[in-house]
């Protein structure tokens, strides 16, 4: 897409003022190149005008129908126009491309602006998209994009999306699908026009609520979390692991390994909740609330071997007595999944025709946020030099760190008097010895690794002048950290415990919910800013909500101690998701407490487990204290 130069259509009165007169030295073009660019100007409208024209006579259903790929906007298209009245400056104009099919197709999109510096076109993120090129769209994958309209001047603004696609062996299926985005933009007539307006948005309100995922958050985003696509290569997995198995593990290969180990287990995954959809199934809406669909398990659990909890769902109403008409699908998210039912939340809440039950087309859709946290994590570990952190220098250096004397400030209680073991490793965690490397503490579950933690936390706070980030794979692990800090009164004011947008309010512990990001005034969870959340003494959240601290730019050593509990039953990257951009690895400590001969995380990828996704690589080359 061209870069804009001129924001204004210019009038011939504005123009010639501009020229002749001199009033306006901003605008020098001359009247023959005034022409000339008018004339080009004219020339693409009317070839543009006949493409769609020829487009709009071919109609949109014989392309869904055979390829069962879309575009879909908010506001909708009618007979591919999407038109937009405003009378503000600025406007967003959302689209998606969705591939519905079972074939995977490529896509290129190509803009004609016949004003230029009024679009841009954005990812969801925010940023502008130059040009899109051969993107891959999956099965039941889509694309989703933002036009953003901006203008000071009343006026007419079009602007001209092509979509081209190609599909099938060897990319041999090729077809077009065209929006002509128009966007009137007018100055307010008078106070009742504005009225009008805003009672229209209210009744379209009405239809929805407010969504748990929209909830308040202060933390600006400092560092881009990427998207990470799938490569084009990923089905070609005998190569893929071959690949893996000539280039053995080291740091230089480090990042580009995992990232390799994510992308072939999310190939794994995205397959097996295909195999959940369902082309028929019967929803219900929940007796209380009715922006909540009931489903239930037995349908979907018996040949289900992946985790559906978070996953996304697209149901579509099955309209039998009128195929033609294009189905309106609604968005949500698996909530919970017990023996009996699996609850579906939206946004949307649901017509009375769901509280008997309606027939609905149901589609699983995989999350990528946990996987694109953990992409940035592998990413950044190279970015700030973590190698003594993944790779120490070996085995023995570690085990001698141990068996060193240490001098650190220490403070004597009856739970330590007891248990040399778990004094020599909280000793050894204040001094840092460890550092760059890991500090582990592992044994069989009952041992004692939670209380050596605590007692870790307590005597940081105790001896030194240190923030402490604490988490664990899970929330109810989490809760239960957050608990014991709490309960040992270890500095409670100082101790905040951050949930996750989506959280369930009723499963937050009630000690916890004084020292939370949840907000009891307004029931709803709130992100502080950054400079709130670096106040805190003790930060307490699971590993993948630590994402956001990287995301809202605390900076690297903020956090003197990064404690990771029930460390064996993550991945090595989600372990790394609160150290890679939080640590400073000559001056930080890391301590990793879990026992690694218990069941570690599930991992769907043959070829990702045989290769080392579901190892944790520093139990493996640093044992220290076991508890």
């Amino acid at each position: 897409m061209d870069e804009a130069e001129d924001q204004k259509p210019r009038s011939a009165t504005q123009t010639e003022e501009g020229a002749l007169g001199g009033q306006n030295p901003e605008i020098t073009f001359t009247e023959k190149e005034m022409a000339t660019q008018a004339f080009q100007n004219i020339q693409l409208r009317q070839k543009m005008a006949r493409l769609f024209q020829q487009y709009r006579n071919k109609g949109p259903e014989p392309i869904f129908k055979k390829y069962q790929v879309r575009v879909t906007s908010n506001p909708h298209a009618v007979k591919d126009k999407i038109s937009v009245t405003v009378t503000k400056k600025e406007k967003v104009v959302l689209l998606s491309v969705e591939n519905n099919g079972t074939k995977q197709v490529y896509f290129t999109l190509q803009t004609f602006d016949f004003v230029k510096n009024i679009f841009t076109v954005r990812d969801c993120d925010g940023n502008i998209i130059k040009a899109i090129n051969d993107h891959l769209l999956r099965p039941r994958e889509s694309y989703k994009m933002k036009i953003h309209f901006s203008s000071d001047h009343s006026g007419l603004y079009e602007q001209l999306l092509f979509f081209k696609f190609e599909r099938g062996h060897q990319r041999s299926e090729t077809f077009d699908i065209m929006r002509l985005l128009e966007v009137v933009r007018r100055t307010p007539q008078s106070k009742e026009d504005s009225h009008a307006g805003s009672k229209v948005v209210k009744r379209f309100q009405t239809t929805r609520r407010t969504p748990l995922t929209g909830c308040e958050t202060n933390l600006t985003p400092v560092v881009h979390l990427r998207k990470y696509t799938l490569p084009k290569n990923i089905e070609n997995t005998e190569e893929l692991n071959r690949n893996l198995e000539e280039r053995k593990l080291n740091w230089r290969n480090y990042a580009w390994r995992f990232h390799l180990l994510l992308h072939l287990e999310e190939y794994e995954i995205c397959a097996a909740l295909m195999k959940c959809n369902r082309d028929e199934v019967l929803l219900i809406t929940h007796q209380s609330e009715n922006d909540m669909l009931l489903l239930k398990a037995d349908d979907i659990l018996n040949n289900c071997n992946v985790v559906l909890t978070g996953c996304d769902v697209l149901v579509t109403p099955l309209n039998e007595q009128n195929e033609m008409e294009e189905k309106i699908s609604y968005k949500g998210w698996v909530e919970d999944v017990n023996e009996e039912q699996i609850y579906l939340r939206f946004d949307e809440i649901f017509p009375e025709d769901f509280i008997k039950g309606v027939r609905c087309k149901l589609v699983f859709l995989l999350q990528r946020m946990p996987l694109r946290m953990q992409h940035r994590a592998a990413a950044l570990a190279c970015k700030y030099g973590l190698k003594g952190l993944l790779f120490p220098v070996g085995q023995h250096s570690t085990q001698r760190s141990c068996l060193m004397p240490v001098t650190a400030k220490f403070v004597r209680t009856p739970m330590l008097e007891n248990n040399p073991e778990q004094q020599k490793a909280v000793r050894h965690i204040l001094a840092r010895s460890a550092k760059p490397a890991p500090y582990l503490i592992f044994g069989p579950p009952g041992t004692g690794k939670t209380v050596t933690l605590i007692e870790v936390i307590k005597q940081i706070v105790l001896t030194q002048d240190s923030n402490i980030l604490v988490c664990a794979p899970s929330n109810s692990a989490t809760d239960h950290l957050c608990e014991k800090i709490l309960k040992e009164n270890i500095v409670p004011h100082e101790v905040f415990r951050l949930y996750c947008l989506s959280y369930k309010v009723d499963k937050i512990p009630e000690i916890v919910k004084m020292h939370c990001s949840f907000n009891p005034a307004t029931s709803t969870f709130e992100i502080p800013p950054k400079k709130d959340l670096m106040s805190y003494k003790i930060m307490v959240t699971t590993l993948q909500t630590a994402g956001r601290l990287v995301t809202g730019g605390v900076s690297p050593g903020h956090y003197s101690y990064i404690i990771v509990d029930e460390a064996g039953q993550a991945v090595e990257t989600e372990c790394l998701i609160p150290i890679a951009g939080l640590l400073k690895p000559l001056s930080g400590q890391v301590v990793l407490a879990g026992d690694p001969k218990q069941l570690g995380p599930i991992i769907l990828s043959t070829i990702a487990q045989r290769n080392g996704l579901g190892e944790q690589h520093a139990y493996s080359v640093c044992q220290c204290v076991k508890v």
